[in-house]
C-alpha cells in the first residue's frame, strides 16, 4: 500500500528535524486498522518517529518524537519534540510548533494512540475506529492544544481544521543517514557531463581563487573602497553561515563569527558589516557581507527599512526593532550616503532543499524586495544552500555539484521562481556539520563570491557614468 507522505514533505521534515535521516513506515491505519493494542504493538520502542494525519479538508498535520513511544501511561521527556502543519487546505504551508514544554511532550499509554502533550495539545484517538467510507472519526481532541507546544499565534483551527476526520494516520520511524536506495538512485542519476561549465575541483583552482579575492578591488574611478554585499534569506537558509563559511576559509580554519543555526526565529537582529581578513596576506578584502534579519512569515520587514539598506541609509551595527522601523529621524541616519555606503550586488541565500515547500508569504516578502532592488537596477544572485539533502552524493562530496540532476532541477526551479537567469543561481554548501576545511566546498565559495564581486563591479560602473551623464547634463543646462 502506499505510502501518503510525499518527498518534498520529508524533506521539509529533515530540515525540521535537523540531520540526515530517512523514513520507514511503522504504522498506518488504512492498511494496520485503527487501534491502540495495534498501533503500540509497530511502533513502541522503535525510536524516533513522525506521525501524520491527511484529514478530509486535505490538510496535513502531525508531531515528531526524537524518543519512543512506549505503554508506560507515563510522559515522555523530549525536547526535540514539535508538531506540524504541512499542509492547510489543500495548499502547501510548512510550519513547525516546537516544544515548549518538553517534560510532557508525549505520553506512552497502552489506551491511546500517538499523544502528544498533557491535557492535551494532540490526541490522535483512544481504543478502536473502524472506518466508513474509506474515512476514520477519529475520537481524540485538541483540547489542550498551546499548553506543551509553542503554536506561534496559531490555533486548533489552523493547525487541523479542528478535525480528526482523517482519511489516514501513518506513523514513520525516523532512521539516522540518508536513504540507501535514493542513495543509490543517486548514484544512477550522477550525469556523466557537468550540467555547468566550472572550474576543476583542485588545489590549483583553490588557490587562483583565494588570489583573485585577496587582490580584488573596486575600479579607482568609483572612489568606493570595498563592494556592499547584502544577504537576504529566510531563517535558517544560511545566510549567516555563509559569512561564517567565506570567513573560515580565509582563517584557515573553522570559525563561527556570525550567530547561525536554525531557531524559531532570526538569530541575527542587528545590520552588520562584515569585513574578511586574510590570514595569509594580513590583508582585508575589499568586500564585505551585510548581513540582516532573517524573513520569517508572521514578521515582515518594512519596506522602506530595505530602501534605507539599499541606499547606505544605515550604519554598521545598526539595532533592528521590529515594533519601530528605521526611518529618517532614527538616531544614526546617513543622510547623505555616497555610492562606497550602497549595496552593490545582492544574494538572495535559499534553502535548496525546501524550495516547493517555502511559505507563500516569504515568496510574497522576497518578491516586494525585488521589486525594490530592481527600482535600484542592483544586480541580484541567488546562493543554493543546503544541496547536499537534495543529493546524497554531494553530501559525500561536494564536487559531485556540476554532476548531480536533482541539483540542477533544485536551480532550475529557483530561477523560475526569482525570475533569474540560471547562472545567476550559484550552488553552493556552507560549513555547517564540518569540523575541518574542506577544499571543493571552499572552491564552491570562493567561485560564487567572485562572481558576486564582478556584479557589484558592473552596477557601481553604471552609477559612475550615470553620475558623469547627469553632472554632463547638468554643466549644459548652466
Amino acid at each position: 500500500m502506499t505510502e501518503l507522505l510525499n518527498q518534498k514533505y520529508r524533506d521539509q521534515l529533515v530540515t525540521w528535524i535537523g540531520k540526515p535521516c530517512h523514513f520507514r513506515l511503522l504504522y498506518k491505519i488504512s492498511r494496520d486498522g485503527c487501534s491502540t493494542p495495534t498501533f503500540h504493538q509497530k511502533c513502541d520502542g522503535q525510536g524516533a518517529t513522525v506521525t501524520v494525519l491527511y484529514n478530509t479538508n486535505n490538510s496535513i498535520y502531525g508531531g515528531y518524537l526524537s524518543q519512543s513511544w512506549h505503554s508506560y501511561a507515563a510522559y515522555i521527556n523530549d525536547p526535540n519534540a514539535f508538531l506540524f502543519r504541512l499542509q492547510y487546505n489543500g495548499s502547501s504551508n510548512p510550519l513547525k510548533f516546537p516544544v515548549s514544554n518538553a517534560g510532557c511532550a508525549g505520553i506512552g499509554n497502552n489506551s491511546y494512540g500517538p499523544l502528544f502533550g498533557s491535557g492535551h495539545d494532540m490526541c490522535t484517538f483512544f481504543g478502536t475506529i473502524n472506518s466508513s467510507g474509506g474515512v476514520f472519526s477519529l475520537n481524540g481532541n485538541f483540547s489542550g492544544i498551546g499548553g506543551c507546544y509553542n503554536l506561534n499565534g496559531q490555533n486548533s483551527a489552523s493547525f487541523s481544521n479542528n478535525s480528526l476526520l482523517v482519511t489516514d494516520l501513518e506513523v514513520y520511524q525516523i532512521k539516522d543517514g540518508p536513504d540507501p536506495n535514493k542513495t543509490k538512485m543517486a548514484e544512477s542519476s550522477l550525469l556523466d557531463k557537468p550540467w555547468r561549465k566550472f572550474p576543476e575541483f583542485n588545489a590549483e583552482t583553490a588557490n587562483k581563487l583565494k588570489e583573485e579575492l585577496v587582490d580584488y578591488g573596486p575600479d579607482s574611478e568609483t572612489g568606493v573602497t570595498a563592494a556592499n554585499i547584502l544577504l537576504i534569506g529566510q531563517i535558517g537558509a544560511g545566510k549567516s553561515s555563509f559569512f561564517n563559511s567565506v570567513n573560515s576559509i580565509f582563517c584557515r580554519k573553522i570559525t563561527s563569527k556570525a550567530r547561525s543555526g536554525s531557531f524559531e526565529h532570526s538569530l541575527t537582529t542587528v545590520y552588520r558589516k562584515y569585513n574578511v581578513k586574510d590570514h595569509n596576506s594580513g590583508k582585508t578584502l575589499k568586500i564585505r557581507l551585510c548581513d540582516t534579519r532573517g524573513l520569517e512569515e508572521e514578521l515582515t520587514i518594512d519596506s522602506q527599512e530595505i530602501f534605507h539598506i539599499l541606499d547606505g541609509n544605515i550604519p554598521d551595527r545598526y539595532q533592528f526593532n521590529p515594533s519601530a522601523p528605521f526611518t529618517t529621524e532614527t538616531f544614526g541616519f546617513i543622510r547623505n550616503p555616497h555610492l562606497g555606503d550602497r549595496i552593490h550586488c545582492v544574494a538572495f541565500v535559499l534553502d535548496g532543499s525546501t524550495i516547493d515547500v517555502i511559505p507563500e508569504k516569504i515568496l510574497k516578502q522576497m518578491k516586494a524586495m525585488q521589486s525594490r532592488i530592481n527600482q535600484r537596477n542592483i544586480p541580484q544572485v541567488v546562493y543554493l544552500t543546503k544541496l547536499d539533502k537534495v543529493c546524497p552524493m554531494v553530501e559525500e562530496d561536494a564536487g559531485h555539484m556540476f554532476h548531480s540532476s536533482a541539483v540542477r532541477e533544485a536551480v532550475d526551479k529557483i530561477a523560475d521562481v526569482m525570475g533569474l537567469p540560471r547562472g545567476f543561481v550559484l550552488p553552493i554548501k556552507n560549513y555547517e556539520s564540518e569540523t575541518i576545511l574542506d577544499q571543493n566546498i571552499d572552491i564552491l565559495t570562493l567561485k560564487a563570491l567572485k562572481q558576486t564581486a564582478d556584479f557589484a563591479d558592473d552596477y557601481m560602473e553604471e552609477q559612475v557614468e550615470k553620475m558623469a551623464a547627469e553632472n554632463g547634463q547638468g554643466r549644459k543646462e548652466k
